[in-house]
């Protein structure tokens, strides 16, 4: 695991610090802070411990009922697997995540006469999820502190700034558990030119919550541009400029909930011509899921009811025709086509059941109203940290008024050639639109900006400016509510939507004997409105760039899914000795990420994670000229990517275009033997070994993903140099922001490091 591992001054461009800069920033959370005495950055190694056990019993009661009992249990300890949103956290920031799950089926096949087949499932899932603090951390958590535009000047240098946290992680207070119990029966029915299927599919959810994203809290630093401090001076002094916590108003904050889903359907198989057949199906799909109730004090601040359900009952017509040549087998067609709906996030339901305003209040507060920072009785005491009960607001999340399940327009075309009976072609088209995807946006914004950026496009900031914006960039959210009462009012709506394109080309080779080669290629296109997936509801608008208003869903772009090139080869030996070799080959290439300002450009709750970058020009005199020099030296930069060059060059004078950078192609080796031995009758153990990754377990240089990801292409305010005094990152005269290019656009490595795993099957 590699945190902000400074050898170089190729790293410290990499990262935009210096290892001055963080010894520093560690001798201050060690002497202030409480920070243990071990290194906090650096390389470091980082083991995953993962069990996995599977058992199935086949059981033929008679001649007409098969009972099959399968059992799976998986147990991962990822230790060090959780990183916060901070662009470089310490080490005893990263949080450790246990996961443990276990799937017992039960499934009786009867067959009831020659033409009627029934079969019946019956499944409990167990599911167990914790997160916590790291191990150098009490297991209750503490507070984050993320120092904001801390300085380094660069061996080159050039000053570069980045943002570093110390202190427990946002989110490593969670627990979830879920116990699924689903019952399915499928009734088969075979005419000599029909095959029926009918089903009934009844699934419960009943899911035990603990929320936790920002229950711990986290105090913010900056620059005082006006005090000439730097951000690490304001953290060694004990002086942030904000507060923030999500406050439980109970001792036991969590939350229950039960889900109900339920579907029934028909389908039917059957010939239509010669070597042309047809599957045609219908499904309804309906989902019950928890709500809360109405509350009437929001209601009568901004006539929004927290009462509304999801809609859930869809409608889904399917077919797919197959065209088999003149039955001959060696040229095949396939056309086909549905709607396919989709469940729903539980984390959607979780939200929504937290954020009702009795489980947790918000609390985000500035000077003079902070409170003295003491990570020593934090670390000592839980209790401790401020809950600052003069300043709660609540937080609510709820459905929209139209939210409902989203739902999958699909589509897909492919023609299959075999030239010899080991030698297949293909080819094969797939279309899928979503609709109604979920997303949050904040219905307590003010509708219209209080000023826009004249020197941006005109960009707007949902805040105001002049005296009331701070020196140091970070607008306050709070003063653009329109409800005073409330915090953020998070609603569920249904406007997401994306829209997938692929083609795909593959080619299956038996050369000799068992010895197989696979080859497929991928073009793929996917644009979308938000990529928002489900998760914490603010999140929801942390992970959309947008040019000003996070509202807004209008504009499609490359999704944050999108790639466009796939390659996948897989090659095994002909077995020897009972010895089987293969190689497999994953690659992508066309992988997107996103320049950000830099700063809480739109004034929003979300602090500088969601507001695209100005591309100033380069060429224009009215553009300050420590910007104009600074994307000229980016361009000039033999080390920086030539994506980040065309990036910038293409969106030059304009807003950057969400995902609008392309990464090159990148690709990893995986290797795998196995022997099988048999031992009497019909018990066999086969053993296994594989390595992911093989190029890195050659050597650590190779296998190594060298894309960008998303990032900030300035940082706000100008530091003090050469006798001249600190800007300020917002001019109130101007009403405008003071920017400086904050990246050199080099690579930072990333990728899964070599993994080895060793397997044993027993089978009789």
């Amino acid at each position: 695991m590699i945190i902000a591992d400074i050898l170089s001054p190729v790293d410290e461009n990499r990262f935009n610090v210096t290892r001055t800069t963080l010894d520093r920033f560690v001798e201050i959370g060690r002497s202030k802070y409480g920070m243990d005495n071990t290194p906090q950055f650096g390389t470091f190694d980082k083991k995953r411990g993962s069990d996995a056990a599977f058992l199935r019993l086949d059981w033929q009661l008679n001649n007409r009922n098969l009972l099959t009992i399968r059992n799976n249990y998986t147990n991962d300890r990822n230790k060090l697997g959780l990183a916060d949103n901070t662009t470089i956290n310490a080490y005893e920031s990263y949080g450790n995540d246990f996961n443990q799950d276990n799937s017992l089926l039960a499934s009786l096949r009867s067959t009831l006469n020659s033409k009627v087949t029934n079969e019946l499932k019956v499944q409990h899932l167990f599911v167990k999820q914790k997160s916590a603090p790291g191990d150098q951390l009490p297991s209750a958590n503490i507070p984050r502190a993320i120092v904001e535009n801390v300085n380094s000047v660069l061996s080159d240098g050039n000053s570069r700034s980045t943002n570093i946290q110390m202190g427990g992680h946002r989110f490593a207070q969670e627990r979830f558990t879920n116990n699924v119990l689903q019952l399915v029966d499928n009734l088969y029915y075979n005419t000599d030119k029909v095959e029926y299927t009918f089903g009934a599919d009844i699934m419960m959810t009943r899911s035990h919550s603990t929320y936790g994203s920002e229950v711990n809290g986290r105090f913010h630093y900056n620059v005082d541009a006006a005090a000439g401090k730097t951000a690490l001076d304001q953290f060694n002094e004990l002086k942030p400029y904000r507060y923030y916590r999500e406050v439980p108003l109970m001792d036991d904050w969590s939350v229950k909930g039960t889900i109900w889903n339920a579907g029934i359907y028909g389908q039917l198989k059957t010939t239509l011509a010669t070597g042309l057949d047809v599957v045609a199906g219908l499904r309804l799909d309906y989902a019950h899921y928890p709500s809360s109730p109405l509350n009437q004090t929001l209601y009568d601040a901004l006539q929004i009811r927290t009462d509304n359900k999801i809609k859930s009952f869809v409608v889904q017509p399917r077919v797919q025709f197959t065209w088999d040549v003149n039955d001959k087998h060696t040229d095949i067609f396939r056309l086909g086509g549905g709607v396919f709906a989709s469940d729903i996030n539980n984390y959607i339901v979780i939200n929504n059941l937290t954020f009702d305003g009795k489980h947790l209040a918000t609390v985000d507060v500035r000077s003079p109203n902070i409170p003295a920072p003491d990570f020593a009785a934090y670390r000592a005491n839980y209790n401790s940290i401020p809950t600052l009960a003069q300043f709660q607001v609540p937080t609510i999340n709820t459905n929209g008024s139209d939210a409902r399940v989203p739902i999958m327009y699909k589509a897909n075309i492919s023609y299959n050639k075999y030239l010899t009976d080991k030698l297949k072609v293909g080819v094969a088209g797939y279309m899928t639109l979503g609709r109604n995807n979920y997303m949050y946006v904040d219905r307590n914004m003010v509708d219209q900006p209080f000023f826009r950026l004249a020197n941006e496009g005109n960009r707007g900031v949902f805040v105001p400016g002049g005296d009331d914006m701070p020196t140091n960039g970070a607008g306050d959210w709070l003063k653009g509510r329109k409800a005073t009462q409330f915090g953020r009012v998070l609603e569920l709506n249904s406007e997401g939507k994306v829209n997938s394109f692929s083609f795909v080309a593959d080619v299956k080779y038996q050369y000799f004997r068992d010895g197989e080669i696979t080859l497929s290629y991928t073009y793929n296109d996917v644009k979308d409105n938000t990529s928002f997936n489900g998760n914490v509801a603010n999140s929801a608008t942390l992970s959309l760039p947008v040019r000003d208003d996070p509202r807004n869903l209008s504009l499609m772009s490359y999704s944050d899914n999108q790639f466009r090139n796939k390659v996948v080869f897989y090659g095994s030996a002909p077995s020897f000795w009972g010895i089987s070799v293969g190689v497999r080959y994953s690659g992508i290439g066309g992988t997107r990420y996103t320049l950000l300002s830099g700063g809480n450009t739109n004034g929003d709750f979300v602090a500088g994670q969601n507001d695209l970058a100005f591309v100033f020009d380069r060429n224009d005199p009215n553009v300050p000229e420590n910007v104009r020099k600074g994307l000229q030296a980016i361009l000039d930069n033999p080390d920086a990517s030539q994506s980040i060059k065309d990036y910038i060059t293409k969106n030059s004078g304009k807003i950057a275009e969400r995902n609008g950078g392309t990464n090159a192609f990148y690709g990893v080796f995986d290797i795998r033997a196995s022997k099988r031995i048999r031992i009497a009758g019909t018990h066999a153990i086969e053993v296994s070994a594989d390595i992911f990754n093989f190029a890195n377990f050659l050597n650590k240089e190779w296998g190594r993903n060298k894309s960008l990801g998303t990032q900030a292409l300035y940082a706000l305010g100008i530091p003090a140099a050469n006798g001249q005094a600190a800007v300020p990152a917002f001019d109130r005269t101007k009403n405008e922001f003071v920017y400086r290019v904050n990246t050199a656009g080099v690579v930072t490595p990333s990728g899964n490091p070599y993994q080895v795993q060793i397997g044993l099957r027993y089978s009789f």
